[in-house]
């Protein structure tokens, strides 16, 4: 039987054919490898962040801003006495926060691409720790040890957000900035966990809210090897939580350090938190951060809380930012 289509159908079949032939090649799917970059050297590293063409990590231990250039070039960008987190303004220059300092206060401070420093706040900063930053201008941090969830709108005050999450760690923002994530260091397996703020247009901030557990989540992946631990749960696989970054399709990753009873990885969980859609493997076994880099902003970079060199992977999506 011959059945004759519309003109418009069959004009618009090869059209519709190679649509449906075209995969979802930007979702992050399955299990994915790092790699430790061989020229890097070993740092006590904790924020990073790509900013003018390369990557700035916060070295500790070298009491520096180190700055990496791919392949294979890393050189000192500044000294500072104690830098922890590092993300990017509105405008462009280098916020950076430190703390823990002998006779110095906490304090973040803005370093413009020639390396002049000017402070940012020093007054109720608490313990801050990463940074991210909203296109209103406010500089949210979290605060570890104790010291909850922090914000600063441009020529304002220092807000602290309720509630008071403990030992927050990673901080990131959803690609439309309307929620800021926070990961919890908390050492209770059931509360192992990444908040949300609601956040308004202009850097406001709503009650915070439990986003997701490790302990709700099962890493249902062919080709995950099994958990050392036996553990369905991500909870030995993460640890207790700590670096945190957020890509381009809203997707979460975070990683963390101590009490690894399954392995090591980062998770990566879809946008409503409720599902492990891929796990990075062959990370370090302590996380510090995490951030997104490269030409093409596709690059995860991950630095490790200890003496690790930089790690890094190559992941079909970018980052929210790219």
């Amino acid at each position: 039987m011959n059945i004759r289509y519309p003109r418009v159908v069959v004009a618009l079949l090869p059209l519709l054919i190679t649509c449906a032939a075209v995969p979802a090649a930007d979702v992050p799917t399955g299990i994915y490898r790092a790699e430790e970059i061989a020229a890097s050297p070993k740092m006590t590293a904790s924020g990073v962040v790509w900013w003018k063409d390369r990557l700035i990590v916060s070295d500790r231990g070298g009491k520096r801003l180190m700055s990496f250039t791919p392949p294979d070039k890393f050189e000192t960008f500044k000294e500072l006495k104690n830098p922890v987190g590092v993300a990017i303004d509105i405008n462009g220059d280098l916020i950076v926060s430190e703390k823990d300092v002998p006779n110095v206060p906490n304090h973040l401070v803005r370093i413009k691409p020639d390396g002049k420093t000017a402070e940012v706040v020093s007054e109720d900063v608490g313990g801050p720790h990463f940074l991210t930053v909203h296109k209103s201008g406010t500089i949210f941090w979290s605060g570890f040890p104790d010291c909850g969830t922090r914000g600063l709108k441009p020529g304002g005050k220092v807000e602290i957000h309720t509630p008071r999450i403990g030992h927050t760690y990673g901080i990131g923002l959803s690609p439309k900035q309307d929620w800021l994530y926070v990961s919890s260091k908390l050492p209770n397996a059931d509360r192992r966990a990444v908040w949300r703020f609601a956040v308004q247009a202009d850097g406001s901030l709503g009650k915070g809210e439990e986003f997701l557990r490790t302990i709700d989540l099962e890493p249902k992946l062919e080709g995950l090897p099994p958990a050392k631990d036996g553990s369905k749960n991500l909870v030995g696989w993460i640890g207790r939580l700590q670096g945190l970054a957020v890509d381009s399709l809203g997707n979460i990753y975070f990683g963390g350090a101590e009490s690894h009873t399954s392995g090591e990885a980062i998770a990566v969980v879809s946008p409503d938190g409720k599902k492990v859609i891929a796990m990075i493997l062959d990370v370090p076994r302590n996380i510090s951060c995490l951030a997104f880099g490269g030409a093409d902003g596709k690059t995860l970079y991950i630095t490790g809380a200890g003496e690790y060199r930089l790690f890094q992977v190559k992941l079909p999506v970018s980052g929210f930012n790219k």
